[in-house]
């Protein structure tokens, strides 16, 4: 095994710090930071009966997005909602402390549980994964684990939704050990620990989100193909990863098919949405367009609204809408083809900023945002375009190397790239460009991680080289490839 000098492990530990020093004082603010609820955070807790602590008249599922709550309590809605997801795991803990205060007669219970709990269960992921590349001696991916700690998973932009019950922590929390597994098990022999893990990791980022639902298999295809490209062989870390993708695929699509009333309302506002924010601004004639789709074309009128604010359901407004399916919307588009580009330049212009700009941030105050003191990407992200579309950028370039390179560094930019991708081509043919940024959340994320495992990887190259001795004396390039195998024997048979 590789020595791991000690500096590298006083910089993690160094990370690890940064990164709580960060979130801590976030998560212990007064009054409570977080994400407003825009109605999807009713989709889960309605699996509880959980609801914000507000007087009666206000129904218990209406979204609030002035100001995010602090306290809930268990109570009765009209309409019964509850949509499946891994999310509901972690909120499930922090339900399960609320009835233990309630049979101690607590009513009022609060979010900062399961603020805690998130911040605890990543900061043992981190842990898990640095000491998981520290024990096969590749110290220089334990620290840019640690890295990806302190500079983005430890950013406001993403502990501000630790003290909510959106999907987006368990999202992350299962993009960042998917990815971590892949990389880690790449050039491996098959192990059933390995095949269990990477499985499992799929399937709960599979069902975290709707906008997720085919992110796995889109990871799986990536690792398959280029193992076929590389070796002409299948990887066998692509078969379970296509395993639990495909099992969660069914499930959401098993979801979706529901026929109660909340499933109906996500499929109207999701089919508006996609209509009014993507097709008919970015058409040459909406007119023609509504036409061609069977709606009436005074429909054409609502291009670029949002479906809540149409004055009333879609269905209703434009007669025809419940037939229009992502097919007719694709025909459309490849109809005429320049429409498809000023579609995609439409969606990457609203994917930003990070932080969400429509929802509020601190308890009591009105669209209150994130106090100047905790320093977050976003506010830099958000004031330079050209810097977040550089940033955005570099995934998808280097992705390019993995067709050259079969190492550990390539398939990482790869499968980066390919996140970005299928999240950002979900989000907006499945939702419109009403909600870009918040549903395109893992896309921050992935970029951001991309620069900072670079950085790192580019900075220690000279220190790993050095920091080995008698066969493990290898250049991280040949750590990280295929080659390295082969010439651990080798190095093995000369001793022998």
């Amino acid at each position: 095994m590789k020595t791991t000098p000690r500096p590298v492990l006083v910089l993690i530990l160094l990370a690890f710090a940064l990164a709580l020093l960060r979130a801590v004082p976030l998560l212990a603010h007064t009054p409570l930071l977080g994400i407003a609820n825009s109605f999807d955070q009713a989709r889960y807790t309605g699996c509880f009966d959980l609801y914000p602590d507000r007087p009666a008249p206000i129904r218990p599922d209406e979204n609030s997005p002035n100001a995010p709550f602090e306290f809930y309590r268990f109570q009765q809605n009209p309409v019964p909602l509850c949509y499946g997801s891994s999310e509901l795991l972690q909120q499930g803990v922090a339900v399960g402390i609320y009835k233990l205060q309630q049979a101690q007669g607590v009513e009022r219970h609060s979010v900062r549980w399961l603020g805690w709990l998130r911040l605890l269960l990543l900061s043992a992921l981190v842990a898990a994964f640095c000491h998981a590349w520290l024990r096969r001696g590749l110290w220089p991916a334990a620290l840019a684990n640690a890295a990806v700690f302190a500079v983005v998973l430890s950013d406001p932009s993403n502990t501000l939704y630790f003290h909510t019950f959106y999907a987006e922590p368990s999202a992350l929390f299962a993009a960042y050990a998917l990815f971590n597994l892949i990389v880690l098990y790449a050039q491996r022999k098959p192990s059933v620990r390995g095949a269990l893990l990477l499985g499992v990791a799929a399937l709960l980022l599979a069902v975290s989100k709707i906008q997720h639902l085919a992110l796995p298999l889109a990871l799986a295809g990536v690792v398959l193909l280029l193992g076929l490209w590389h070796r002409r062989r299948i990887a066998w870390q692509g078969l379970p990863l296509l395993a639990g993708a495909v099992l969660g695929l069914g499930l959401q699509f098993a979801q979706l098919s529901r026929d109660d009333p909340m499933m109906k309302s996500i499929r109207s506002f999701n089919r508006a949405n996609v209509v009014f924010t993507s097709l008919l601004p970015a058409v040459a004639d909406p007119v023609a367009t509504t036409r061609r789709l069977g709606l009436p074309e005074s429909c054409a009128a609502y291009a670029g609204k949002v479906a809540w604010q149409l004055p009333g359901l879609a269905e209703d407004i434009c007669p025809g809408m419940e037939k229009v399916s992502r097919l007719h919307v694709l025909r459309e588009f490849l109809r005429e083809p320049a429409s498809l580009l000023r579609f995609a330049r439409n969606g990457i212009a609203v994917l930003n900023p990070w932080l969400p700009r429509n929802l509020g941030h601190v308890e009591g105050a009105v669209l209150g945002k994130l106090p100047a003191r905790f320093v977050s990407w976003n506010g830099l992200l958000d004031r330079s375009p050209l810097l977040r579309n550089l940033l955005f950028a570099l995934p998808l370039l280097f992705a390019l190397a993995a067709l050259r390179r079969p190492d550990r560094l390539a398939l990482f930019a790869a499968l980066l790239a390919t996140l970005m991708l299928a999240t950002f081509g979900v989000a907006v043919f499945g939702d419109g460009l009403a909600d870009v940024a918040k549903q395109g959340h893992l896309v921050f994320n992935a970029a951001l991680s991309w620069l900072c495992v670079a950085t790192v990887l580019l900075a220690t190259r000279r220190l790993y080289r050095r920091s080995g001795r008698g066969v493990d004396a290898v250049d991280l390039d040949q750590q990280l490839g295929p080659a390295y195998v082969a010439q651990q024997h080798q190095a093995l048979g000369r001793l022998r």
